[in-house]
């Protein structure tokens, strides 16, 4: 913008130069050995310049044929000069080095502002288009700039690095306008041109983490080494993607492959109840029921909990109420200091239609411990056992009090009977416990 402006206001000089001159041409007289030459100024002017470039041609010439002929002699003649000039050319070239040492460290440190400020100096001193690009690239990318920063490594073409840094950009880019999907897509583009970029490897687990993509994950962890992702992978975290890949495996009737997850998970944190519970249906459709009975009763005496007693009645459904009821009381004794051996005890009876035996330990249950499930089972057992005002009043009485029979989010509060390591209804990761 100034080159333009500063070449008008030349030619707007010498056109007005021109236009007086032609209105206020005067005559000039040479005199010169007895010679007389008379010529207007615009004439004498224009012969001036005229000779002038002449005289520069030949000059230039001339230097041209002894630099051939006599470089010795020209050297001679314009080695101070030269050596001037060289001299400045150094003493530019090493302030330019020196600033761009300072810059590299502003960016070393982040600090946008002194590396803008220096790359301006940088700038003025040196004129390498290349340099100047990358630099300026990089000041784009700290300020997260990363559109720009994308253009100017995209002017370097086909090189190798330019381009991880333009998909590095454009991957920031993408995580901050909270694109996962086109961040997954980036960093994959990056680790498949370089796969030691260890940083995008962490934050693509992150996002499959996020996403709830588990075997994208495992794939990352068996690739990098589970010491590439301490920060991003807990034991928790092993727990609940493995917890979930078995239960993809277990839908697909994978069940050893499910227990196979369980067991990795289960390593992680020791009784993770969702993986417990694939590890034993797994077990049962798998036609060994006898370890997963031996399993659950081994689990009881330590620390049991209603769902173990769900699956141990779902082992023993086919017997005859008697022997249905007369095991799981069996699996209570175990433990009996527990109040859930009791309401298993009632859940069974229940099931088996054994109406007035569920009506009586689920009593003493209650006595023990007042809960959703109890009271709400008691009411049906009333109704079935014709007893109507009882199951109203057992009714509300459960109503009164929170479902203790359900995984529920200890984000949003959403209740689910099954557990996944997404909550169905807020997203949010590993946010699902046994409402117990």
């Amino acid at each position: 913008m100034l080159m333009i402006l500063w070449f008008l206001f030349v030619a707007f000089v010498i056109a007005t130069s021109l236009v007086w001159l032609l209105d206020h041409n005067g005559d000039v007289i040479i005199t010169w050995l007895g010679y007389q030459l008379q010529t207007d100024v615009l004439t004498a002017i224009l012969l001036a310049i005229f000779f002038t470039l002449l005289v520069f041609a030949f000059s230039y010439l001339l230097a041209r044929i002894l630099a051939i002929k006599f470089p010795n002699l020209l050297k001679l003649f314009f080695r101070r000069n030269y050596l001037r000039r060289l001299e400045k050319l150094v003493h530019r070239h090493h302030q330019a080095f020196e600033i761009m040492t300072q810059l590299m460290l502003a960016l070393e440190i982040r600090d946008e502002k002194s590396a803008e400020i220096l790359h301006k100096n940088f700038s003025k001193l040196i004129k390498h288009q290349s340099l100047n690009n990358f630099f300026l690239g990089k000041i784009l990318f700290e300020k997260q700039q990363f559109d720009k920063a994308a253009e100017m490594f995209a002017r370097f073409g086909e090189n190798k690095h330019a381009k991880i840094l333009i998909l590095k950009s454009k991957f920031k880019l993408a995580l901050q306008n909270q694109d996962e999907a086109t961040a997954i897509a980036y960093a994959k583009q990056i680790l498949s041109v370089k796969r030691d970029n260890f940083d995008t490897a962490r934050v693509l687990f992150s996002l499959y983490k996020k996403r709830g993509l588990w075997q994208e994950a495992k794939g990352l962890i068996a690739e990098y080494g589970s010491d590439q992702f301490k920060d991003e992978l807990q034991k928790r975290d092993v727990a609940v993607i493995n917890s979930a890949l078995a239960i993809e495996a277990y839908q697909l009737k994978k069940f050893l492959q499910a227990i196979k997850h369980t067991k990795i998970a289960l390593k992680a944190e020791e009784n993770f109840l969702p993986a417990l519970e694939i590890k034993l249906k797994s077990w049962l459709k798998l036609g060994f029921s006898f370890k997963a009975s031996w399993q659950i009763k081994s689990l009881w005496r330590e620390n049991p909990h209603l769902l173990l007693a769900e699956i141990f009645d779902l082992i023993h459904r086919k017997s005859s109420p008697k022997n249905r009821i007369k095991a799981m009381k069996k699996l209570a004794e175990l433990n009996s200091e527990s109040s859930l051996g009791k309401l298993a005890v009632g859940i069974s009876a229940f099931r088996a239609g054994a109406y007035q035996t569920a009506k009586e330990f689920l009593y003493l249950s209650l006595l023990q411990e007042k809960t959703y499930r109890a009271y709400k089972l008691l009411a049906f057992a009333e109704k079935s056992l014709g007893n109507v005002e009882e199951f109203k009043k057992n009714m509300k009485k459960s109503e009164m009090l929170s479902k203790d029979d359900h995984y529920s989010c200890n984000s949003c509060g959403h209740l689910t009977s099954k557990w996944s390591a997404r909550c169905a209804s807020c997203d949010s990761y590993d946010s699902l416990e046994w409402n117990s």
